[in-house]
């Protein structure tokens, strides 16, 4: 799959955080019609047009919008459970009727580089190419991605209860969450946070940010292994 700038015209983004990762991109894409589906809250998109959707579900999502907007015969469609899938990824079959409609006439859709280590990535960049639309990869200088093949089925969601980190180069090296992070996490402005996950430890400093909804904090690192969410154990 190659990626290319914007085009002029209605986008999606699909991207974790758009103004976080490229945030000229998300200035851009204002500038004419377009939606997002995040489980963020983007204070440069708004809340007006933000469809949120489960962390790590966008696989899900992206089943139901191509079966929703009809766009090929496969048996891997007809055997969906929309109610299953919807309730999976909190998106409601209506939103996904709705959407369906709109996204036949969108030009872009814009993804991040999480999708390349996502644990559903087969299905992401397979369902992406039946989808048909000009793909951007914002804050990434990287030309295509190949390394996926067709699915038979969606991969089951992880789990994310509890307080989960998101990993992103571009973020503060301070760990920035919300009220409720902050009480999964107990943890007050301004304490300094061990915070551990499988294949991730490391120390930092918790900001508090009201605006910031729900159990995931953001956190700045140039590196890391897999999957851009983890669920963490945080200590002092």
């Amino acid at each position: 799959m190659k990626f290319n700038d914007l085009i002029a015209g209605k986008s999606l983004s699909i991207a974790n955080l758009l103004s976080l990762s490229d945030k000229n991109l998300a200035k851009k894409i204002k500038e004419h019609e377009f939606k997002y589906i995040s489980c963020f809250e983007d204070s440069e998109l708004g809340s007006e047009n933000l469809i949120r959707c489960e962390i790590g579900s966008i696989s899900y999502v992206l089943a139901l919008l191509c079966k929703y907007a009809n766009l090929v015969q496969d048996e891997f469609f007809d055997e969906l459970d929309d109610g299953l899938i919807s309730g999976e990824c909190n998106v409601g079959e209506e939103e996904f009727e709705e959407l369906g409609e709109w996204i036949k006439d969108a030009k872009n859709i814009i993804i991040d580089d999480s999708l390349f280590t996502h644990p559903d990535k087969d299905a992401i960049f397979w369902l992406l190419e039946i989808l048909d639309k000009n793909i951007v990869l914002a804050g990434d200088k990287t030309d295509e991605f190949n390394d996926y093949s067709k699915v038979d089925e969606l991969r089951e969601l992880e789990n994310f209860d509890g307080a989960v980190v998101y990993l992103n180069k571009n973020a503060s090296d301070e760990i920035v969450g919300g009220v409720q992070f902050g009480i999964v996490a107990k943890a007050k402005d301004g304490d300094i946070l061990q915070i551990k996950a499988k294949d991730f430890s490391v120390e930092a400093k918790f900001s508090l940010d009201p605006s910031l909804k729900g159990t995931v904090a953001i956190l700045g690192t140039k590196e890391f292994n897999g999957y851009a969410f983890k669920q963490v154990i945080i200590s002092k």
